[in-house]
């Protein structure tokens, strides 16, 4: 890695004086002349030891996390509703329920992971869903499928917003970002591989134990044995980061104490964080995150059922559902270099945002077939690209302090997860196969996700001059990043 890779990372605004300036302080606590090769050197394997324990690790929890949670998309389209006796609008209100759950404790996440610690808080979050998910498979009724999914959702909040916030401990101002799309990439590829996995399973046959059934027991199980492994591999903040050595844990302090971001071991005061939440920006920011989780949703859950009511069969339509997420898992590979062409996360997010538009005027316009299939791959491809721009903004938008850390990854989570409740009331079954409610909320919700990054726009860079205007000599302001 040379200087110039360093303007390479998504939303990086870091300039090569400003950079060297950091990396000498950070390896010196002085600016004394140090070559920057050598810099780069150490900030480059830094990065690499967080890269395969911490995020790796997080990337694949993440993935289980996305099956266990859509897996009953593909319960559905075999067998689920009948066994279960569900009609009209019951696989509805399970959704919806999840969503309840997820969301009562989700807010207060953060706080209690800060309290704990990642290395305790997350593995325990991870089996407790994992054996969730697969009690879901031995529910006989209705009534229970409604309480196992609040309690997933129960289980499940904490996880995502978690990782967003050790992440923003980690990793430097100018590298966050591109982690953060890196973590997300999980979700489309969760949907790529229990697509086809589930379609698998749900071929076995049991005297006693039906195909749906299998899909849940098994993800469950995995799931399980996966996140018994986090306590061994997460870590709480680099400070006590035990797989790096004490040359490393100084350079990433003195480092993110230079840019203003170290929150690992910070104190969270309520006053900071009531600052914070009383920022209108902060909360303007959400409507694309809002928006991206929407489209990513209309993808994650119901892509099986809106493929089925297009004629095909149940084991087409799951290994079929692969596809929109598929086109979503590659754009989120090339949305650094998106970002890059256009100059900004708010217009890479713009851009992302008018695809799901697209996309979803073509399934609301007509029910030919190829076109439908066309317009949800619109839907994946933007919706997950939106996904790997607007966390990452939120976060490193909102690092000046470990308050604004918080609460930035607590509200994006709260608020991605908060598009289940319209998600999961607007695609309903009576309005099969056209789902002409849910595609037209979908184009509403892009429009106020596009305006959203507009109005973002504009405000950061009227905060940017005034912060410029006021500091005092060289001292260095932060600047917010759009």
């Amino acid at each position: 890695m040379n200087s110039s890779d360093v303007s390479l990372d998504i939303g990086a605004k870091v300039s090569k004086v400003e950079y060297t300036e950091l990396t000498d302080v950070a390896l010196h606590g002085t600016e004394d002349s140090v070559s920057i090769e050598q810099n780069d050197k150490l900030l480059s394997t830094y990065c690499r030891k967080v890269d395969r324990r911490i995020l790796l690790y997080a990337t694949i929890l993440c993935i289980l996390n996305q099956s266990d949670r859509g897996s009953i998309g593909v319960a559905k389209v075999v067998g689920l509703e009948n066994d279960l006796g569900m009609v009209k609008n019951d696989f509805n209100i399970a959704a919806t329920l999840f969503t309840v759950g997820y969301l009562s404790l989700e807010f207060f996440s953060n706080f209690v992971l800060k309290w704990v610690g990642a290395s305790r808080l997350l593995p325990t979050l991870g089996i407790l869903w994992g054996v969730v998910c697969a009690l879901q498979g031995v529910i006989t009724t209705k009534g229970q499928l409604y309480a196992m999914r609040i309690l997933l959702g129960m289980s499940e909040c904490g996880f995502t917003a978690g990782i967003l916030l050790i992440l923003s401990f980690f990793y430097p101002k100018h590298k966050l970002t591109t982690r953060v799309g890196l973590f997300y990439l999980s979700s489309p590829l969760a949907n790529v591989i229990s697509g086809p996995l589930a379609s698998a399973l749900s071929q076995i046959h049991h005297p006693t134990i039906k195909r749906w059934q299998w899909v849940f027991i098994l993800e469950g199980v995995i799931t399980v044995a996966v996140s018994i492994l986090g306590y061994f591999v997460l870590q709480d903040h680099p400070e006590k980061c035990k797989f790096l050595n004490t040359e490393e844990r100084e350079f990433i302090r003195r480092y993110k104490h230079r840019e203003g971001t170290l929150g690992g071991s910070q104190k969270l005061a309520a006053r900071d964080v009531f600052q914070v939440l009383g920022d209108w920006q902060v909360w303007v920011m959400m409507g694309a995150t809002f928006a991206a989780c929407e489209a990513c949703g209309s993808v994650s859950v119901f892509a099986p059922e809106l493929i089925n009511e297009l004629g095909f069969t149940a084991a087409q339509a799951q290994a079929m559902s692969a596809l929109p997420s598929a086109c979503g898992a590659i754009a989120m590979v090339f949305i650094g270099r998106f970002v890059r062409v256009c100059g900004s996360h708010w217009l890479a997010g713009t851009s992302a945002l008018a695809t799901v538009l697209i996309g979803s005027i073509m399934m609301v316009s007509t029910l030919n077939v190829p076109v439908r299939i066309i317009g949800l791959c619109l839907t994946g491809t933007g919706g997950f690209a939106g996904l790997g721009i607007f966390p990452g903004w939120n976060i490193t938008a909102n690092s000046q302090s470990v308050a604004a850390s918080t609460v930035a990854s607590g509200l994006t989570v709260f608020f991605g997860s908060s598009s289940g409740f319209v998600l999961s009331n607007v695609f309903i079954n009576s309005d099969a196969p056209r789902f002409a409610i849910g595609h037209t909320v979908n184009i509403g919700i892009m429009v106020l996700g596009i305006t959203s990054c507009v109005v973002t726009r504009i405000s950061m860079g009227r905060r940017n001059r005034k912060l410029r205007e006021t500091r005092f000599g060289g001292e260095k302001v932060f600047q917010f990043e759009y």
